[in-house]
């Protein structure tokens, strides 16, 4: 049996013109168990991906020659390197750049100089992501496989698998269309535009609140009776990995106030200072 250091190690590629910014990513990653290739530039990058099958991209935008952008349209563009989440590294001044980015297929995006805690957070969530994806693909080819054919039984129980994690990646799905949706609004300094952002945040919020969650929150409320309303809310926040800056914009409040609630919370869920809350409530089973 595998253990959780002897699993696959996921492959990134970073992909930055500055040595300095490829050495902090890298020793951030590597330090969590991930395995890193670098590229200084987008020529070398789209050399890379011919021979690795990376997990993912981190990929500057700025560059000499060829930038991020172009990188970013050629990978989307080649069936074979498609489905390759790309997070598109750009500096605070860059916001323009985040809709871009979105636009040419992007996933996400870090803004430099970056925390240790958001990069993390966004490569494993679109690691989980492109899991999950790999998992569908694999459904879908057992049951058009000619190879081994599967019985009427067997056949039933792979597509309601099948159909499950479709409806899982389209809920993921919609969260970033929404999410990128929000970053062009936020181009905007017209009152109008201000409320169109406030409805698609009541939107994102209702995603990961709505009937799906139920069965969570009456595991967590049963084993955790003084677990309030506004505690499993939280509690869906952060199993899906929303950084503390998200998540005080989802409930109109700051970052420091959703620090003091995880720390409250922490004490209701009995964790210790070691635990991770975000990995006990992604893996909590019920």
């Amino acid at each position: 049996m595998l253990t959780e250091k002897s699993e696959k190690r996921n492959t990134i590629l970073i992909v930055d013109d500055i040595p300095k910014n490829i050495e902090l990513a890298a020793n951030i990653l590597q330090a969590k168990n991930y395995n890193i290739t670098f590229a200084t530039s987008g020529e070398a990058a789209l050399e890379k991906v011919k021979s690795i099958n990376f997990d993912l991209i981190l990929l500057d935008v700025m560059m000499p020659g060829m930038d991020g952008f172009e990188v970013c349209k050629r990978l989307k563009s080649d069936p074979e390197t498609k489905e390759i989440p790309v997070i598109f590294l750009t500096a605070k001044s860059e916001t323009e750049n985040v809709v871009q980015g979105f636009e040419l297929g992007a996933v996400d995006y870090v803004t430099k100089p970056f925390s240790t805690e958001e990069l993390l957070a966004r490569v494993k969530t679109h690691i989980n992501i492109r899991k999950k994806y790999l998992e569908k693909v694999h459904l879908e080819n057992q049951l058009l496989s000619d190879v081994q054919p599967v019985d009427d039984q067997t056949r039933q129980q792979l597509e309601t698998q099948l159909e499950e994690k479709k409806k899982e990646l389209n809920q993921v799905n919609l969260f970033y269309e929404l999410r990128s949706q929000m970053d062009k609004l936020i181009q905007e300094k017209n009152p109008v535009a201000r409320m169109e952002i406030r409805h698609i945040k009541e939107m994102i919020s209702n995603l990961f609140i709505d009937k799906n969650n139920q069965e969570f929150h009456k595991a967590l409320k049963k084993e955790f009776p003084k677990l309030t309303f506004d505690d499993l809310r939280l509690c869906s926040y952060l199993k899906h990995r929303f950084l503390n800056v998200e998540i005080a914009e989802f409930l109109e409040t700051s970052p420091e106030a959703v620090y003091t609630r995880k720390s409250r919370l922490r004490q209701k869920l009995n964790l210790d200072q070691e635990q991770d809350i975000n990995e006990f409530l992604s893996n909590y089973t019920f």
